[in-house]
This record gives C-alpha cells, structure tokens and sequence, in this order.
C-alpha cells in the first residue's frame, strides 16, 4: 500500500508538470522560446531513458543523480547551439551560468558520495520494483527541466533586459543561498563518518534549522526567478513555477517529508532529539 501511495504520489506531480510543460510550449507565442523549452523537455527525458533504462536492468542507481548534470548542461547547450549568437545577452548569460554552477557542484557531490558508498538508501526498495525505479527516473527527468525552467525562459526569450541594480541584489542572495546548501552537505557528509555525541546532526548550520541544505536550494531558485523576471513576458511568466515546484518537492513529496518520517522513527524516543525538534525551526531560521 506504502509503495503504491509513492508511486501515485510521484505520478500526480509528474504528468501535471509535463502536461504544463506540453500546453505552454504549443500555445501560441511570439517567439521560438516555448518551442526551444519543449525541446530541452524531450532531451531531458531521453537522456534518462538511455541512461536510466541500463541502470533499471542492473538495479542501480550509481549514475541517478549525475544523469541530471548532464542533462542541465545539454539543455544550456541546446539554447547556445539554436539561438543566434547575439540574441543571448548578458542576463541569460548570468542565468546559465548560475544553472550550470548549480548542477556541476551538486552532480559532482552526488556522485562522489555514491561512487565512494556504492549505494543510496533511498533507493533500497525503489529499485526492486522496475515500474518504481523508471517512475523514479522519468521524475528526476521532469523535475530537472522544471527546476531550471524560468532560467531557460528567460534565456531564450526575445525580451533580454540589461542588468539592473536590484539584479547585483539577487546575485548575492543566489550565492549566500548556494554557500549554505554546499557548507550543510559538506557538513552533513563529514558528520556521517565521525564520532559525536548524538546520533543525530545539530550543529553547524544544522543548529538554526534541521535542513539547510535544503533552505539553500529553495532560496538558490528564488533569486534565480527573480533574476529572469525582466526578461519574461505572455506564456514565459508559467516558467516562474519553478521555486514553488522545487519547494513543493523538497518539502511535501521527496525530500523532509521523507527524512522528518525517518528521523522520528529512528530517534524519536530521544529526549536530546526531540529538544531539537522544538527549539530548532524545520525549514526557516529564526532571526531573533
């Protein structure tokens, strides 16, 4: 029952994205970017296709995350290689780059850690089931290309507005969010292998909320919307989606509804674990 609640769960996310995706990127438009963004859709799927179908045979998941990298960067490249040379301009540039920094660290630590561990547990029972794990890798397909979705609007987009002062504001917001969601994996990782006092991560970052990493990539999605707003205008303004979608997923679908389930199982019969629990925010530190 427990597995076939995931998988609807999954799926109730998956097809809406792609329907989305499909309607805005036939309707009609005044430019080629709705049909540049559909075709980035199609190649984020086949490229999980190839590399998913070999790794659902074998039933492994070494390559899951890092099939995302590749897929960001094919996407960027498809923009670069169909546009004119002088239609991208130096807000789309900025844009792209944020996206390919973002999913090179991430893609690169995620691979690391599986590579050096040779297995993710979230995957344990997932992969027993073919239908799952494809349902799986069709998902990373989808949330891949919503995640980066007004990035890739506001880059193809016959609108490209110059920089404006409140741009250098986000910039600096996106790399506090991307120093905070690499400093909490990084710590996170480390705790894992070392000796310490509770079983549990509360220090660090982890000590003003129980999933920066997490607040990072949120808040990283944000400043990024917000950087492709100017250049957004008609069907374009759907792509602003993305930041409740990575929201919406982290917190309600894969991500702390997962590890808050676990963690209460695991250490819940703490007293130091539940202290945490109510002194320590789940997502949003407390400023004062």
């Amino acid at each position: 029952m427990r597995k076939n609640t995931s998988q609807s769960t999954i799926l109730s996310v998956a097809i809406p994205c792609i329907l989305c995706i499909y309607t805005w990127a036939t309707g009609y438009s005044n430019n080629q970017a709705p049909y540049i963004i559909l075709q980035c859709a199609i190649i984020s799927l086949a490229i999980h296709a190839v590399i998913g179908i070999p790794s659902i045979i074998s039933r492994s998941e070494r390559f899951y995350d890092f099939t995302g990298t590749i897929s960001v960067w094919a996407m960027i490249s498809l923009c670069y290689s169909t546009l004119p040379t002088t239609h991208i301009q130096t807000r789309g540039q900025l844009l792209a780059v944020l996206c390919l920094i973002w999913t090179t660290r991430l893609g690169g630590f995620l691979l690391f850690r599986i590579l050096k561990h040779k297995k993710d547990r979230r995957f344990d029972q997932l992969k027993k089931n073919p239908v799952s794990f494809l349902i799986a890798w069709e998902m990373s397909a989808t949330w891949t290309v919503i995640t980066i979705l007004s990035a890739l609007a506001a880059l193809t987009s016959d609108k490209q507005a110059p920089l404006q002062s409140i741009d250098f504001l986000m910039i600096i917001g996106w790399i506090i969010a991307f120093a905070i969601e690499t400093i909490a994996d990084w710590q996170k990782y480390q705790f894992k292998y070392q000796q310490h006092k509770t079983p549990f991560i509360c220090h660090g970052l982890f000590a003003y909320c129980r999933y920066p990493n997490y607040l990072g990539e949120i808040l990283m999605w944000v400043f990024v919307a917000g950087i492709a707003w100017p250049n957004l205008n008609g069907s374009l303004y759907l792509s602003l989606i993305s930041p409740v979608f990575v929201y919406i997923l982290l917190t309600r679908v894969s991500g702390i509804n997962l590890h808050e389930a676990s963690n209460k199982k695991r250490f819940g019969h703490l007293k130091k674990y539940q202290s945490y629990c109510q002194k320590t925010p789940l997502l949003m530190p407390r400023l004062f």
